[in-house]
């Protein structure tokens, strides 16, 4: 690596640093610290299980902090550079502005996937832990993993007709097991059979109906009857209890590849999933927005005046304004379905990559 590469990556890091420090300890004491302090007068949380509850709300912190700090880091560290005259020097020594900018946009893009890596992995788990925690301590059991008057109504992807339609009175995810199950299977939109049954278990990767009735409709209106003891309903329901369960799950509790084939299960019945569609593509464009920032960081940091780490720090605070300002109207309309899920969740994004490139232009000009 060149010595002008390490330097400027040396200029970054610091920067960097202090503004994931500092944009989470803006986020942990307008919320997290508030939050856990009413649950601990309230419910009287022990102070290990605060800890505890502290360190599991950061991992979604730091994923927000990241782009914010990009761009705080890259405004300091080319507006300090610009401001001691040390970007003209470089340039008169036969060094463009876009072979400066080249490494500080390779960081943003490795900081990018650092925060989709966190974003898949760490935040969901960290999610799911936090939740169970809190609802152990306001209701003093475990958060149960069922789900009352139970509803899977999926369309044929060929005939774009009802497939089936299955309802239980209850699904306990604990047991795998359904309850006051009744399935209705269509043809072609046509109702075809019906089946009750006591209740379905989840055994050997199939689902088994136990202790039921099948009425199957024939054409000429007849409705004969078969009851059992058992019936395999591998070729008919293929919804495994962890699909079933997700549906109590809030979409940062999932992982990106957990969150699409539940948007894909909730296409299949029909439902609106504009607003699912939105968060997922914000998986993506949220982390991506480190990239853009370092982007639009580089040029702005130029001029001499903005070099000032308070005049930084507040330049910063308006751009992310506004950046997130365009993100809340972007996804308000993709969940609205005024626009598509992808365009609201990577308006901001498009934008702002816009403005980035015509600032590079004109700086290396």
């Amino acid at each position: 690596m060149k010595i002008i590469y390490r330097y400027l990556l040396k200029e970054l890091i610091q920067p960097f640093l202090f503004g994931v420090f500092a944009f989470t300890s803006i986020f942990v004491g307008t919320d997290v610290l508030i939050s856990l302090a009413k649950m601990m007068s309230k419910y009287g949380v022990p102070l290990l299980t605060t800890i505890k509850l502290f360190f599991l709300s950061l991992p979604q912190i730091v994923v927000w902090t990241f782009p914010m700090s990009m761009l705080l880091a890259t405004l300091l560290s080319f507006g300090r550079l610009s401001g001691d005259s040390e970007i003209t020097a470089l340039k008169a020594g036969g060094i463009s502005f876009i072979r400066l900018v080249t490494p500080v946009l390779i960081v943003g893009l490795l900081v990018s996937g650092l925060s989709i890596y966190f974003s898949n992995n760490l935040v969901p788990a960290s999610m799911n832990i936090y939740e169970d925690t809190v609802w152990k301590l306001k209701h003093g059991k475990a958060r149960p993993k069922t789900q009352k008057n139970l509803r899977i109504s999926p369309v044929d992807n060929k005939t774009k007709k009802l497939d089936y339609v299955l309802t239980a009175d209850k699904f306990d995810g604990n047991t795998q097991t359904l309850k006051g199950v009744t399935w209705q299977d269509y043809d072609n939109g046509n109702l075809v059979m019906i089946i009750q049954a006591k209740r379905a278990e989840w055994l050997e990767e199939k689902w088994i109906f136990m202790d039921g009735i099948i009425y199957t409709i024939t054409q000429d209106g007849q409705v004969p009857q078969t009851r059992f003891n058992k019936f395999n309903m591998t070729e008919n329901l293929n919804r495994t209890p962890e699909q079933i369960s997700r549906n109590q799950k809030e979409p940062e509790e999932m992982t990106i590849s957990e969150l699409r084939e539940h948007i894909d299960l909730m296409e299949e019945e029909g439902r609106n999933v504009n607003s699912l569609k939105v968060s997922y593509y914000q998986r993506y464009a949220i982390p991506f927005a480190c990239f853009i920032f370092a982007l639009l960081g580089a040029p702005l940091g130029l001029k001499p005046n903005r070099s000032g780490s308070s005049i930084g720090l507040g330049l910063s605070i308006i751009v992310i304004f506004i950046y997130y300002t365009i993100m809340t109207v972007g996804g308000s309309l993709g969940e609205a379905g005024t626009i598509p899920a992808w365009l609201g969740a990577w308006m901001q994004n498009i934008i702002f990559t816009i403005v980035g490139i015509s600032l590079l232009y004109k700086a290396s000009r």
